[in-house]
């Protein structure tokens, strides 16, 4: 009987938790936490981008530059 009652509670509380954030929903945008969020990830999508150039890079100087002889 105590773990339905526990497991009643904690399904309720969870469930007050969604309806607290599905009714922020309407809001006016994403706030200065989720703008910040956004610049993160576009950060570090630059951060990977540029390497991947240089290698891509020096990968077609490789395939199409001249031959060395060793």
């Amino acid at each position: 009987m105590k773990n339905t009652l526990r497991i009643i509670a904690l399904m309720t509380i969870m469930y007050a938790n969604s309806a607290f954030a599905a009714s922020g929903a309407e809001g006016s945008g994403f706030g200065l936490a989720g703008w910040m969020f956004i610049g993160f990830l576009a950060l570090i999508v630059t951060l990977q981008f540029v390497p991947a150039l240089i290698m891509m890079g020096s990968m077609m100087a490789g395939i199409f530059g001249k031959a060395r002889n060793h």
